[in-house]
């Protein structure tokens, strides 16, 4: 028998119930266990969906919910760059047999290489004066996932416990910042209909963050740098400005999540634009209660799996001793919770950074992972030319925001195979020539202009 998304449900339900009959005959022989006080939490919104596929049996079935990406041919690669890399730790002995810890706060080469990569190459005009004068300060972490939430615990525990989180946004985020301490998270408004809704935005932190002014805890606030997850669409320059000029007078907290470096403009260097922003000194003379910058580099790398990405922080010129204090307490909370971060993919990474060679492959290999991408987007576009459905022309990155609802989402999954999150976000590499067809073809036969909102 052929299991399809429906089948496979009724086979989870089922399972479910079996769960539910030991758990009560449990219940009974172990009255005095609090375990049974605990509820069941929510599956995830994406890594959730990816076990329901796994089990389905259709043929046709596509996966559009992961952001990993894939080629034409709907295989995970690895990067040409990262390859050449991968083969100069084979063949260095040392490298390759070194399995001891790393020092907590990580790999003091991939720490001088990523610094110089983000705050020289990024940001040139600002960024030398910073690392000349080490006002950085710096650990590696896992992934940006982890920087979030080392920079999360740190806020939250000497800081501030406000935060402000676009609306919509990764679900990971609120997830991320509730368990690190921010109890009460607030949202604004980023995105409505197909629009970004800046004005909006920046009203909404006026009237609520201005009315606070004369408490002494600031506001932190996350910021997308590009590529905003999940709608893809970003501010333009102009608003930027407007947007950090507002959060600067209010005396907020920017914590820019930078998981798509490259992936917007297909050019590395001109995604940091944001980054390049706050630190113009020219505009913000400082920032007071530092700026944090949470990087990863899986996907800009590939390196998904091997958890690679860092946390720095910036901070202010005018508190003596405050980078070394920073140093001291992001090492504290790493000790607590991971101890220390994984060798091998620091080790790839900082190959990439530091050989020239290396460093310009993986410049081409991003420029090719984008232009496919933008293949992929037109591909679409040629088959469906519905305006309503997908913004084509604003939207950058590896996924596509659809505007399909929740009805149609499930309609999709349950008639068709085609897994998307349930807020109608598409992971675009898993497109190709062998099922782009399919795809459409099932997204036209699921909807019509009354049922896509």
């Amino acid at each position: 028998m052929t299991l399809n998304y429906a089948s496979v449900q009724c086979v989870l339900r089922m399972r479910s119930a079996v769960m539910l009959g030991r758990r009560r005959l449990s219940r009974k022989a172990l009255k005095q266990s609090t375990l049974f006080d605990i509820p069941m939490a929510p599956p995830d919104g994406v890594l959730g969906l990816t076990e329901t596929f796994n089990a389905d049996e259709n043929p046709n079935k596509i996966n559009l919910t992961v952001g990993v990406y894939k080629d034409g041919w709907g295989q995970v690669t690895t990067f040409p760059s990262v390859a050449q890399a991968q083969k100069i730790i084979d063949m260095d002995v040392g490298m390759n047999t070194d399995l001891s810890y790393l020092p907590i706060s990580g790999c003091e080469d991939f720490k001088k290489h990523t610094i110089n990569f983000l705050y020289r190459d990024s940001c040139p005009q600002d960024g030398p004066a910073l690392i000349k004068n080490d006002r950085i300060s710096f650990i590696q972490t896992l992934s940006g996932t982890g920087a979030l939430a080392v920079a999360s615990r740190l806020l939250s525990s000497f800081i501030s416990r406000k935060i402000w989180i676009p609306k919509p946004s990764w679900p990971n985020h609120t997830n991320i910042f509730t368990q690190n301490g921010f109890t009460n998270p607030r949202f604004y408004s980023y995105y409505d209909r197909g629009d970004l809704t800046i004005g909006r935005w920046l009203q909404e932190l006026r009237h609520e963050v201005g009315k606070d002014s004369n408490t002494k805890t600031p506001h932190c606030i996350v910021l997308h740098a590009c590529c905003h997850n999940p709608t893809g669409l970003d501010p333009t320059k102009k608003q930027w400005e407007d947007i950090m000029d507002t959060i600067y007078e209010l005396g907020m907290i920017p914590i820019i999540d930078m998981a798509y470096q490259g992936l917007e403009s297909g050019k590395l260097i001109d995604d940091a634009y944001l980054l390049r922003l706050c630190l113009d000194t020219s505009r913000y003379r400082s920032w007071d209660n530092g700026l944090y910058l949470c990087q990863s580099f899986a996907k800009n790398m590939g390196l998904y799996g091997e958890r690679v990405g860092s946390l720095s922080i910036v901070a202010p010129e005018h508190v003596p001793g405050v980078k070394e204090v920073l140093d001291s307490q992001l090492k504290q909370i790493i000790r607590s919770m991971y101890s220390s971060p994984p060798g091998y993919g620091s080790r790839v990474a900082k190959l990439v950074l530091s050989n020239d060679k290396l460093k310009y492959q993986w410049y081409s290999d991003v420029e090719t992972m984008v232009n496919r991408l933008k293949s992929v987007r037109e591909m679409i576009h040629e088959r469906l030319q519905w305006e309503e459905i997908v913004n084509f022309e604003q939207q950058h990155g590896m996924f596509y925001f659809t505007k399909l609802g929740p009805d149609i989402v499930k309609k999709l999954r349950e008639q068709y195979s085609i897994y998307l999150t349930n807020d109608g976000r598409m992971s675009l590499s898993g497109v190709n020539k062998s099922n782009v067809d399919y795809l459409c073809n099932s997204i036209k036969a699921v909807t019509s202009s009354k049922t896509l909102l």
